[in-house]
């Protein structure tokens, strides 16, 4: 994440402001977690987390709509069945995608 992703986030997410100094130093300085919990009195933990949770909204403004990210932890045969789907879901909406913005390789018909 650069200086201008970090504008765009702070735009599209309501963070305390306390926790963006803290992201911005985190990821764009990348200041220790251990000198940030000392500068602002917090612990090592909360460093981490707010860490995770901004790095976590980044990834959330770039999935498709409707779409979300999750963990699963579940029986083998049900993650083979849900990665099937998942593969299925992504390449329709490649398909979809690739409909809507023409090919630079191919010449416009006119």
């Amino acid at each position: 994440m650069d200086a201008t992703a970090f504008k765009l986030l702070e735009r599209k997410r309501r963070f305390k402001s306390q926790t963006l100094d803290i992201a911005k130093r985190r990821i764009l300085q990348r200041e220790s977690a251990t000198a940030l919990a000392a500068a602002y009195g917090i612990n090592l933990q909360r460093i981490y987390t707010i860490e995770r949770q901004v790095n976590a909204a980044w990834q959330e403004l770039h999935l498709p709509a409707g779409w979300s990210e999750i963990t699963l932890v579940a029986p083998k045969p049900l993650i083979a069945e849900f990665k099937r789907r998942a593969r299925a879901a992504t390449a329709k909406l490649l398909r979809k995608t690739e409909r809507r913005i023409p090919s630079a390789g191919r010449p416009k018909a006119r």
